[in-house]
């Protein structure tokens, strides 16, 4: 920056500027302390002037500083010393005060028509911006600690769960053993026709046993919900895969929902094959099965209907709670916590007589039609 002369620094008027500017001499002697230095330093203008740089500011007598200075002297641009990488240069009139707290001070040459080299120290006070940065440090830090902690703790969670998951697994297939073995002298016993009481006793035994079985498999379902990711399922495809069997001999399935997909746990699956059986199971003469979807706002409402003889009134609500019903009381109950893991939910709407009708209300970003 070129300058005329003496009589020019003063008319620039560096007092009426918000940042602290001294100039100084080849000799590194001060020629001007605006007044915000005073302010800043409590160090006056007449005290600071015609005296060396380094008796008023004792860290510009550090060698590396002035080694830098000289580079400004020797035709090399414009030096900065940040807060960020130094302790603070220009002393503070007080250690409390929050003005000048954190400095940015910016070395810059410049040369009087005479050729008498000058450089200007521009100090600029970025207190504000820098205790900020210090904040989103501190939050950050906090942000990072956080999640380490929560992570060993997902990682220990998780550890203990497959633990638990490894002892269910060998307990349940320890218990279909024994109740394999259990059930195979049952079923030896009652092919030899035992006659009487004892009969119904060995009767009631087997169906308690069948009871058993089905709960150990309702315990693995249950225990595998959730492990997986969500995929996508097409409604075609689980309704044709799912209903097939002796169970479902003589009855006939109509699928309409084009190319419908949904967001669901693997155990999709499961659930469809439920909902199917349990038709067949409580319709008593069901022959027919139809999927259907409907919009609804930003929902997609897919619809399983029978001709069954359809589901009171009285207990509606009740089929879907655990231990419910005329056989393990599990199946729609799996069938919603199944749906329940992506956000869909069922509700039984027919009429007794009819035929049931289950709603499966599916959240929006959770369907989609392939092709469309």
């Amino acid at each position: 920056m070129m300058v005329p002369d003496n009589k020019s620094i003063a008319a620039l008027n560096l007092n009426s500027l918000p940042v602290g500017v001294c100039i100084i001499r080849e000799n590194y002697t001060i020629s001007t302390w605006n007044q915000t230095l005073e302010k800043w330093t409590g160090i006056d203008a007449d005290d600071a002037t015609d005296n060396l740089l380094s008796s008023v500011v004792k860290r510009f007598a550090d060698p590396l500083i002035k080694d830098r200075m000289n580079v400004v002297f020797n035709g090399g641009g414009p030096v900065i010393l940040s807060s960020r990488f130094h302790s603070r240069i220009f002393p503070l009139k007080s250690e409390t005060q929050n003005e000048g707290k954190f400095q940015k001070i910016t070395i810059s040459p410049f040369e009087l028509p005479d050729g008498e080299p000058r450089a200007m120290i521009a100090v600029e006070d970025v207190t504000a911006i820098t205790e900020q940065v210090f904040k989103y440090r501190q939050i950050k830090d906090q942000i990072k600690y956080e999640l380490e902690e929560k992570k060993k703790t997902e990682k220990a969670l998780a550890v203990a769960i497959n633990k638990l998951n490894t002892l269910a697994s060998i307990t349940r297939h320890d218990l279909n053993n024994s109740l394999t073995v259990f059930l195979g002298y049952l079923y030896i016993i009652l092919n030899n026709n035992p006659e009487g009481k004892i009969a119904k006793y060995l009767e009631n035994m087997k169906q308690a046993a069948e009871v058993m079985r089905n709960h150990i498999a309702f315990a693995r379902d249950y225990q595998e919900m959730g492990h997986s990711l969500p995929s996508w399922f097409n409604i075609h495809t689980l309704v044709e895969t799912s209903g097939v069997g002796p169970t479902f001999s003589g009855v006939t399935f109509t699928v309409e929902t084009g190319t419908l997909e949904v967001l669901a746990d693997p155990l999709i699956k499961k659930a469809i094959y439920n909902l199917l059986e349990n038709a067949v199971r409580h319709g008593e003469h069901t022959s027919l099965i139809t999927f259907k979807s409907l919009p609804v706002e930003d929902k997609i409402l897919l619809i399983i209907e029978d001709n069954g003889k359809g589901v009171p009134e009285s207990i509606k609500e009740k089929i879907f709670e655990r231990g419910f019903g005329s056989n393990t009381g599990l199946g729609l109950f799996l069938v919603r916590e199944i749906l329940g893991i992506t956000g869909m939910e069922i509700k039984e709407t027919g009429t007794e007589g009819t035929g049931a009708k289950f709603e499966i209300r599916v959240p929006a970003g959770n369907f989609r039609y392939p092709g469309r």
